[in-house]
């Protein structure tokens, strides 16, 4: 039997477990003076469990503001965060993040 969070590999038709970290469709507007700045647009990411993965980029690409949404201290304007097939909507004791700067 398959959860609504299992999918399935259809070429076995065996259940395929959720990544650990799901981001799906994820924007992120800004609203500035001069009119709404995006920093993200239309992410999407999947990362499993044990998985390690760079995120690099240019200053200002968005790579800071993605991270804060995967620890909560930011929200998506569009799309969906999931850890562990929980949507994140802020911080907790499951995530934890190393500042940039003193913190």
């Amino acid at each position: 039997m398959y959860t609504t969070t299992d999918t399935v590999n259809r070429a076995t038709q065996a259940p395929t477990k959720e990544a650990f970290v799901t981001i799906e469709g994820v924007s992120k507007v800004y609203p500035t003076p001069r009119g709404p700045y995006t920093v993200l647009k239309d992410v999407n990411l999947n990362i499993n469990e044990g998985e390690f993965i760079c995120v690099i980029g240019h200053s200002g690409c968005g790579k800071s503001t993605l991270l804060n949404m995967v620890s909560g201290f930011s929200s998506p304007t569009d799309g969906i965060v999931k850890v562990n097939g929980k949507q994140i909507t802020k911080p907790g004791p499951d995530r934890m993040v190393v500042f940039q700067n003193y913190a």
